[in-house]
């Protein structure tokens, strides 16, 4: 290939060319006139001819001038496409996905902190269904339905455990223990103590909870300090129960959440490879995760 002009030589000559003056160049290019007119003027003598003809203020070109015009002109924008095709690329690798503060901060810190590899990715907490349509590439949705107006993946169905730090756990042996024992309520989960008694036919017993919060987070750092029993999704207590800072405290305590896991995109959008690679990740470790929790 043979050597190039300065590429900065090239711009002011199809600039001016282009705007009819170096001042109009020089306003474009952010330059000084004169800059413009030293740049042209190196151009010239690197390829022994006059590129225009100078009538006072006015510009003219030269025959070769003008024919060389229309391909720089032409290479200015190809070089355009392609830097915005580069910025498109280095975005298209961004994931941004939205999913709920517990899940985000529990179960996929973790997980991301592990992988050897991964896109950029920005996490987003507030709501994942107006997340999506300000953006958002994909969210993980809890809904007992199928979410409306989007297209949905169910992930998974969650499940409650009665849960206690092993100090407190060994307390325990009967539904009618928890009347006399600290409880603590986490507002983000649709069913509590209550409910959870129901469903054992436990009836009479009279629970007033000693804490509430409103999320997971919160609920799981009283129950791990001893502070009382927490009704625990599962799939987000799994690491603290695996690390033994948590124990079941009933067998047979598990009872379904009221919510499922729904994995979700925006219609109608077009999704980059990027984002059909990291959805099957986060498909793939959930399952990992859903027989890992089935075993607890």
């Amino acid at each position: 290939m043979a050597a190039l002009p300065p590429l900065n030589a090239l711009r002011a000559f199809e600039a001016a060319a282009r705007r009819g003056s170096f001042a109009a160049a020089a306003g474009e290019l952010n330059v000084t006139p004169a800059a413009i007119g030293q740049q042209v003027r190196q151009l010239e003598a690197l390829i022994g001819s006059a590129l225009f003809e100078r009538e006072g203020r006015t510009l003219r070109l030269t025959e070769r001038g003008g024919a060389a015009l229309d391909r720089l002109s032409r290479a200015f924008e190809l070089m355009g496409e392609a830097s915005a095709a580069m910025r498109e690329s280095k975005r298209a690798a961004r994931i941004i996905l939205a999913l709920p503060f517990d899940m985000a901060s529990l179960w996929l810190a973790p997980r991301l902190a592990a992988r050897s590899s991964a896109p950029g990715l920005e996490i987003i907490t507030r709501d994942p269904l107006t997340a999506l349509d300000e953006g958002a590439d994909l969210a993980i949705i809890r809904s007992a339905d199928t979410p409306t107006g989007q297209d949905s993946q169910l992930l998974l169905r969650e499940t409650l455990s009665p849960l206690a730090a092993p100090a407190l756990a060994r307390q325990i042996r009967t539904p009618a223990d928890l009347e006399t024992l600290p409880l603590i309520a986490d507002t983000s989960i649709p069913l509590g103590w209550t409910e959870w008694l129901a469903r054992r036919g436990a009836y009479g017993i009279a629970v007033q909870p000693a804490f509430i919060t409103d999320g997971t987070g919160p609920a799981m750092a009283l129950a791990e300090a001893g502070a009382g029993l927490v009704l625990g999704r599962k799939l987000l207590v799994a690491s603290a129960v695996n690390e033994g800072r948590l124990v079941s405290v009933f067998a047979d305590g598990d009872m379904p959440d009221g919510e499922n896991y729904w994995l979700a995109f925006a219609r109608g959008r077009r999704r980059s490879d990027a984002v059909n690679l990291f959805a099957a990740w986060f498909r793939a470790e959930i399952a990992g995760a859903v027989d890992a929790a089935d075993e607890l």
